[in-house]
């Protein structure tokens, strides 16, 4: 596993003892929280080390922050803060690479003082994606004379506003909250800024305790990453835990006792909070989404649902109490920004697997994937179950929803669900094309295609190429586009001549 990445954020604040901070959203196009309202922050760079060698975190948080927002909180040997046309030339030159921030500080006189930057505790991103950073936050305030604004870029906007405005704002679902951020305004709010370090140092401790951290992208709608015995690249599979009461777990995917207890500890919590879990919904039957499904059924005397060609495929290992078919709706309880009734919407989207579904949360725009999309890889389409003709449907399917972000199975949740749905699909046919190309040359056998179509694949993960060309191949045949021949014990396929 790829240890995190350092980095640092700062809660920039006007002055000691406001209540106000700096927020801004992230670009969508970025990785890391793209769309999302954050601090201004970012990963630590070589330079940060020299500038600050005990703490290069804390010259991290001062170089983000006089980039992202033209604020540079050093000072001269005076004791005072630069600002004026100066400051806003070197900025200027810093963005267009022309001096590094090494050198902005040299051309001032002035130094980054550890007192200027209060440490409010590190959160690490859980290992459910690649992308991972260690992220140190502090809290310091706008220097006399200066102006905090965002020049387009990495950012799209920034924003003073107290931590209640921002949380207000995301319960009405009209802005996205990092996790962290939320956690940060959750624990300040009605309060200073300043107060920060000691609000937080409990939740710091919680997340530090190995105990699955409470990760929310809207009011009653938390993600918890399980460890599953997936395929690779996938490590993590992501449970849901959607609804104000009643409340749904979906795919809970753990088959390891000590990763269902933090499953089950992160549930006791919330039922403490007077979310009543209602079921165990299941999106398909695939282990890496279930392993737990039983076990949490057992444990808070709730049924499991699924679709009904789901519960055949569990049949035996899984009881289905319930089935789910298209265009049902799950209750989920008054809704969070107080208009009225609260639901999902299960959309049957087969290819990946027969009884695959997918839910779509109209209020937030929010649609849970399942397996539809991994953010980590591409989706094994494996026939006979896996179709890929019904897989490219239930894909655009998805794509003529309004969504404005997309809960997966694996990875990160993305807010650019057209663009990612887009880019599977695109991926699909450039796959098609491959395959119709490479039989131009005659009769050829699943392996030889799928080494030519993989090249550079290793050889544990080729069985899943395989899978992809015949599933690629059996779409062709549908069409009449394509046909099996005889060939000795295994069958070549050929295009079918018009």
């Amino acid at each position: 596993m790829t240890p995190p990445t350092e980095a640092a954020s700062v809660l920039l604040t006007r002055g000691p003892g406001s209540p106000e901070v700096f927020a801004v959203r992230r670009a969508e196009r970025l990785r890391a929280f793209g769309g999302f309202l954050a601090f201004p922050g970012g990963k630590t760079a070589p330079e940060d080390r020299a500038l600050t060698p005990d703490d290069p975190r804390r010259a991290t948080a001062a170089r983000e922050l006089f980039e992202e927002t033209t604020v540079l909180v050093a000072r001269r040997p005076d004791g005072s803060f630069p600002a004026g046309p100066e400051l806003s030339a070197l900025h200027r030159d810093l963005l267009a690479e022309r001096v590094t921030f090494t050198a902005v500080l040299g051309r001032l006189g002035a130094t980054i003082h550890a007192g200027d930057f209060a440490p409010a505790g590190s959160f690490v991103t859980p290992p459910f994606t690649p992308v991972r950073f260690d992220s140190s936050f502090y809290v310091a305030h706008l220097p006399p004379g200066q102006h905090a604004e965002v020049v387009p870029g990495e950012l799209d906007e920034g924003r003073w506003a107290t931590a209640a405005d921002l949380l207000e704002c995301w319960r009405r679902g009209e802005c996205l909250v990092s996790p962290p951020t939320l956690l940060i305004l959750q624990a300040v709010r009605g309060r200073p800024i300043d107060e920060v370090p000691t609000r937080i140092a409990p939740h710091a401790a919680y997340h530090a305790s190995g105990a699955i951290p409470p990760i929310f992208y809207a009011p009653h709608v938390q993600l918890a990453p399980l460890f599953t015995d997936g395929l690779p690249p996938a490590t993590h599979t992501n449970a849901y835990l959607v609804g104000a009461g009643p409340a749904y777990l979906i795919d809970p995917g753990a088959s390891d006792p000590d990763e269902q207890r933090r499953l089950f500890d992160l549930i006791d919590v919330q039922q403490a909070l007077g979310r009543r879990l209602a079921a165990v919904v299941l999106t398909h039957h695939h282990p890496d989404h279930v392993g737990a499904a039983a076990a949490a059924a057992r444990q808070y005397g709730v049924p499991v649902w699924a679709h009904r060609l789901t519960a055949r495929a569990l049949e035996g290992k899984v009881a289905i109490a319930h089935f789910i078919e298209d265009g049902d709706r799950l209750d989920l309880g008054p809704c969070p920004d107080g208009g009225g009734p609260w639901h999902l919407e299960a959309l049957w989207t087969p290819g990946h697997a027969s009884g695959h579904l997918a839910f779509w949360e109209p209020r937030y725009r929010f649609v849970f994937a399942g397996d539809l999309v991994s953010m980590l890889s591409s989706v094994v389409i494996a026939p006979p179950d896996g179709d890929l003709a019904l897989y490219l449907d239930s894909l655009r399917r998805l794509r003529g929803l309004p969504s404005r972000l997309l809960l997966p199975g694996h990875g990160s949740p993305s807010t650019r669900p057209a663009a990612v749905l887009d880019e599977a699909l695109a991926h699909r046919a450039k796959r098609e094309e491959q395959l119709l190309e490479a039989l131009q040359a005659g009769p050829r056998k699943v392996p030889e295609l799928a080494v030519e179509l993989y090249r550079g694949l290793p050889a544990n993960l080729m069985r899943f190429a395989e899978m992809q060309v015949v599933a690629g191949l059996y779409k062709l045949r549908q069409e009449g586009r394509a046909e099996e021949v005889a060939d000795g014990p295994e069958p070549a396929w050929r295009l079918r001549a018009v």
